[in-house]
């Protein structure tokens, strides 16, 4: 069967690059993948302003969209670039045919991710300042105390404050294939994971932590496989 074309939109504080590992896992299983870099991050932070938000990196995508040769095209958003994700996927439904989300929230239309989850204001609040949040640590992120993980934080980047309190303007899609993948060593999305299988998602497990996109890239590579090829 032919595989489709995939889009992998990266987090908070995060760029392309964090899909360096998974990329070169799905293109041993013949996968096409393009790792754009949202507005404000990683080599595009020159770029970010206090008004770049979540309907910015929206956009992003959209225009890459437009430059792929594809009208079936698969959505892999994790965590913050799950709702990027979605809205494209609402958006454009003549150009998605799948949402993959891996570890990542969903909102309905009007939500925001600080209105849905007051408490990550809280939690992040020491790290916001002029428009942006300021990454945190890597135990935070679930990432274990090795060379490699002081690579990755030397690479964070302050996220737009907007990305977080910008409403979203789509409830989530439904003309197209939804699944959800949890990784179970971050607890914080249980509740997310519950909340789309009552809606009629796909729903799997991977046990590994919220990074699992770089720390356990063959098996989120073998599960991307395993919901495309349905």
């Amino acid at each position: 069967m032919t595989l489709p074309p995939i889009v992998l939109i990266h987090g908070a504080w995060l760029g392309g690059w964090c899909w360096y590992p998974l990329q070169a896992e799905l293109l041993e299983l013949g996968f096409e993948t393009h790792a754009l870099t949202l507005t404000g991050l990683a080599e595009r932070v020159h770029l970010g302003t206090e008004r770049t938000g979540l309907s910015t990196h929206v956009t992003d995508v959209l225009e890459t969209l437009t430059f792929l040769d594809s009208d079936g095209i698969a959505l892999v958003g994790h965590s913050y670039g799950a709702v990027v994700a979605a809205e494209v996927a609402a958006a454009r439904p003549d150009l998605v045919r799948h949402l993959i989300v891996l570890d990542g929230f969903t909102l309905r239309h009007g939500q925001s991710l600080f209105g849905k989850h007051p408490e990550l204001r809280d939690v992040f609040s020491p790290l916001i300042g002029e428009g942006f949040i300021q990454p945190p640590s890597a135990a935070f992120l679930g990432l274990p105390e090795t060379a490699d993980t002081q690579k990755v934080v030397e690479r964070l980047r302050p996220m737009p404050l907007r990305g977080f309190a910008d409403a979203a303007q789509f409830d989530a899609p439904v003309h197209c294939s939804r699944d959800y993948v949890r990784f179970t060593g971050f607890p914080f999305f249980g509740t997310t994971a519950a909340e789309v299988e009552a809606e009629g998602w796909g729903v799997s497990e991977i046990e590994a932590g919220h990074m699992a996109i770089m720390t356990h890239a063959g098996a989120v590579a073998a599960r991307l496989h395993e919901i495309l090829r349905r």
